[in-house]
């Protein structure tokens, strides 16, 4: 029997998922769970997305798409960062993707190189470092605490970064921690990046969850070089 890959030794499990399954047996046993471990909304799709899905396949759209997207949906894209943002991204610098899961790590796929490291705090997403090592990359997981709000900040970046870095990775708001990175924040960290040669890449699909008005600021608003990963599945209710 042919053995796993020596990669797949190094993923450790996403127990989040293994703390969900516990749970919903709990609920076939009557017990009423407040679902904690896993970041999805508690309602169902709205049915006007269920109506269109529905119309969309009767319509017959259901062959292949462009493998960057549908063009319609990468300028609709476009066209809300100018709505919500005010910035103005061209709908072909967008990509569209299963998940944002599957856009870090076609991102990592494409700037990460063997042995090569991304610098990313800790605690954070426990995924963003399997999705390095399933490259075969390194990460350079940087202890943040209360004394930089849970966040990697510019003096951290230049205090952590060798030569083996060449990518890093931010999320604002930060899960698990729920702290935003200020636009001027935002803005000396992507200088930081810039005076080491890096590349710097922001998760920011949590910019949905933020509340009495206050607007997250994008990485794009600093830096034009940014990859930034968004999601519906966070955003949109």
């Amino acid at each position: 029997m042919l053995e796993p890959a020596h990669r797949a030794a190094e993923i450790e499990p996403f127990r989040a998922m293994s703390l969900l399954a516990e749970a919903r047996q709990m609920e076939t046993e009557g017990r009423d769970i407040v679902h904690m471990e896993v970041g999805e909304p508690d309602f169902i799709t709205p049915a006007p997305i269920i109506q269109a899905g529905i119309e969309a396949l009767q319509a017959g759209h259901t062959h292949y798409t462009a493998a960057t997207g549908l063009p319609q949906l990468r300028q609709a894209i476009a066209d809300w960062y100018q709505l919500y943002y005010q910035l103005d991204i061209a709908a072909s610098r967008i990509i569209v993707t299963p998940g944002a899961s599957g856009a870090l790590l076609l991102a990592f796929g494409a700037l990460l190189e063997r042995d090569r490291h991304v610098m990313l705090a800790d605690p954070g997403y426990p995924c963003n470092r399997h999705f390095a090592r399933f490259i075969e990359g390194r990460v350079n997981a940087v202890n943040v605490d209360a004394a930089s709000n849970f966040q990697l900040d510019a003096a951290l970046v230049a205090k952590h970064w060798n030569q083996e870095t060449d990518l890093l990775l931010l999320a604002s708001p930060s899960n698990p921690t729920g702290t935003v990175l200020e636009q001027a924040q935002l803005a000396q960290i992507a200088e930081q990046v810039r005076l080491q040669g890096g590349q710097l890449i922001v998760d920011e699909i949590y910019h949905g969850l933020t509340y009495d008005g206050f607007v997250a600021p994008t990485a794009l608003s600093v830096d034009d070089e940014a990859i930034v990963i968004n999601s519906f599945s966070k955003f949109f209710e």
